[in-house]
């Protein structure tokens, strides 16, 4: 007769062995390519980008990213291989709290994300974000994930359970996120941070979405300025011995000006004085220019970034909502255990619950496709890599 451990183990192989398998194999995939994606990004942005301005969190990002590839990585692996007969407690509850921890540090600096591109893009002329209210908004978003996420080293760990199968009376020991009877208390604290991951949500998208709509707005204005402005070149006019230039600027320096030709009819003109005025408008002409050229380059730089961070969002939101709601089941159907459940239960709820994963592989991807700047300063760190 076969004891508890040898049965569980047999059950596990039976049930269990591919699915974990390929989520291990996945995990130690997508852990790889996490850690050197989001390397390149702290190395680029730290040490080799000088301008950060409105890149001031991606370096930030990129670190609670990695951080996050290596514990989810353990934590996944860990689960996998200990799915039935978790042995230890300790790690147990420092791996889960690292689970809550890290990704709720990364959706809180989203937010804070959010905040920066509204102020930067819908608020132009108000207040804008310094550098000092930027690593004050880290220290406060580290500190507060921090306080949510510690009383899970108390109340997880590894749970043991008896459960019949097939006749026979199984001893499982689980790492869970609760170990004790869920009471009032602890119902209420869970609610507390679902409550605080919904409203962090809808704030990151309801920001975004009247920063998309002012860049949208702009963007067709401009295009209907540019359409006027070919009409209105295009126009036949009259040729007469006086041609009217005009010539604008944001500050309105410059209004209507009169150049009117040499003619050699009249010899009264001054030929120098002509040429002197034509060499002033050509050079305001270029110093206008020039000004429209760095206007536009920023503008277009803001919203390049700006979609950037959106698409970011667009990741985090998509990852996190099939996490949440996997927990929600798990953690509210009364008597739940990976016992009862079929191989293709199984499979859609281990891979959803580690849903959130991608979020912290994807974002150097992003980066690379949006961020022209850390696209050159990545081929020159390959290059030197190679050489």
């Amino acid at each position: 007769m076969t004891n508890n451990t040898d049965y569980l183990q047999i059950l596990w192989e039976l049930k269990y062995s591919d699915v974990a398998v390929s989520s291990t194999i996945l995990t130690i995939i997508g852990g790889i390519v996490g850690i050197l994606g989001n390397c390149s990004v702290i190395i680029c942005y730290f040490f080799r980008i000088q301008e950060r301005g409105q890149r001031y969190f991606i370096p930030v990002l990129a670190v609670v990213d990695l951080v996050a590839c290596i514990t989810s990585s353990v934590f996944y692996i860990m689960d996998n291989k200990f799915l039935l007969n978790y042995p230890y407690d300790l790690m147990c509850r420092v791996l889960i709290f690292l689970q809550l921890l890290v990704p709720g540090i990364s959706a809180s600096l989203l937010v804070i994300i959010g905040v920066q591109r509204y102020l930067l893009v819908c608020k132009p002329h108000g207040p804008r974000m310094t550098s000092r209210w930027k690593r004050i908004a880290i220290v406060v978003v580290c500190l507060f994930s921090l306080a949510l996420s510690a009383p899970f080293l108390a109340i997880s760990g590894i749970k043991t359970s008896s459960k019949t199968f097939q006749n026979h009376t199984l001893q499982m020991t689980v790492c869970k996120f609760f170990t004790a009877e869920i009471t009032a208390n602890i119902r209420a604290y869970i609610s507390c941070l679902l409550l605080l991951i919904i409203i962090s949500i809808l704030i990151t998208i309801t920001l975004f979405i009247l920063v998309l709509k002012r860049i949208k707005l702009s963007f067709l204005g401009k295009f209907r300025s540019w359409r006027q402005t070919f009409k209105h070149r295009n126009t036949p006019s009259n040729t007469d011995s006086t041609k009217d230039i005009e010539l604008y600027n944001c500050k309105g320096k410059l209004h209507g000006i009169q150049i009117q030709k040499i003619s050699s009819s009249n010899p009264s003109i001054d030929v120098s004085s002509s040429l002197s005025v034509d060499l002033d408008i050509n050079k305001s002409v270029n110093t206008l220019k020039k000004e429209d050229s760095e206007r536009t380059r920023k503008e277009k730089a803001t919203r390049r970034i700006t979609i950037m961070f959106f698409v970011i969002i667009v990741a985090y939101v998509l990852s996190y909502i099939p996490t949440c709601i996997i927990f929600i089941v798990v953690y509210t159907l009364p008597d739940f255990n990976y016992i009862s459940l079929s191989r293709e239960a199984a499979f859609l709820i281990i891979y959803l619950s580690r849903f959130v994963f991608l979020n912290h592989i994807v974002n150097p991807f992003i980066y690379s496709y949006f961020d022209q700047n850390f696209r050159t300063e990545l081929r020159k760190l390959f290059a030197c890599v190679n050489e």
